[in-house]
């Protein structure tokens, strides 16, 4: 055993369409850098860990000649492969399962993870990756801040009504909660070193995002949080109690927020 923390198996059921109409994509300013500093060559393979309905992987997919994207949720598989069929992307290998049972039987010029290491078995992963990795290749984790993080009134605001109504659903076990103890004792660029990765360096890039009440609830129902499905028949009242408190703070309803976008870059 490794002793990170558990999550559960269903923390994004339900979550795909939302996740993929309601999450800033990463700007194309950051791709580029990181394309760049990884020294893609257009003709390699990507393995993107933690897909979801694939933000990453149709962010880098036409920078590749195959691309790789596993996800323990089946539903996030099935709604990238759609839209992937329906964008006309046919070099994605979609799979649904674990990262930890990845057999690739193949090197990679580029391993992906998008706002996801920390619910991932980290050691097992980094050890993982130095095989999957071909000689000079590069294991990129992505972050992005969301609307919860900031500290404008109403960031601060709708962080403290989700706080509220995650206990209103009884929903306040879905994340491990020694989580921030856990990553703050055993960083992740203390995982990567230990596994063998060199030079992890972290690349930042700021955007400014306007968002309107519908936009947040979308975002708020992408989360492992507080997804629609946690609150059921009562979906109706958390929508009616956030616009209300919100609009109480911004009658415009539009909600202007400073988004940092980064990846840690680390290589084998």
């Amino acid at each position: 055993m490794s002793g990170e923390p558990v999550f559960r198996d269903d923390l994004f059921r339900g979550t795909a369409s939302y996740y993929d109409r309601f999450r800033l994509p990463y700007p194309e300013v950051l791709i580029e850098d990181l394309c760049h500093r990884a020294s893609v060559s257009g003709t390699g393979r990507l393995l993107d860990l933690a897909c979801g309905p694939g933000t990453v992987t149709f962010a880098l997919c036409d920078r590749f000649a195959e691309v790789w994207a596993v996800d323990r949720e089946p539903e996030a598989v099935d709604f990238a492969a759609r839209k992937a069929a329906a964008r006309g992307v046919r070099n994605v290998r979609w799979t649904a399962g674990r990262a930890e049972d990845v057999d690739a039987g193949e090197v990679f010029e580029l391993v992906t993870i998008g706002t996801a290491f920390h619910r991932l078995d980290r050691p097992r992963i980094a050890d993982l990756a130095r095989g999957w990795l071909r000689s000079s290749g590069h294991l990129a984790l992505l972050w992005s801040s969301t609307p919860l993080d900031g500290t404008a009134p109403w960031q601060e605001d709708l962080a403290a009504i989700v706080v509220d109504w995650v206990r209103r659903s009884g929903a306040a076990d879905r994340v491990p909660a020694d989580l921030d103890e856990h990553l703050a004792r055993r960083p992740h660029a203390a995982v990567l070193e230990d596994a063998g990765f060199v030079s992890m360096e972290r690349y930042e890039f700021e955007e400014i995002n306007h968002w309107t009440v519908a936009a947040l609830t979308g975002f708020v129902y992408s989360t492992s949080l507080l997804p629609r499905a946690v609150l059921g028949d009562r979906a109706g009242d958390f929508e009616a109690d956030l616009r209300a408190q919100l609009l109480a703070i911004e009658p415009s309803g539009t909600f202007r927020a400073q988004t940092s976008f980064a990846y840690d870059l680390a290589h084998r």
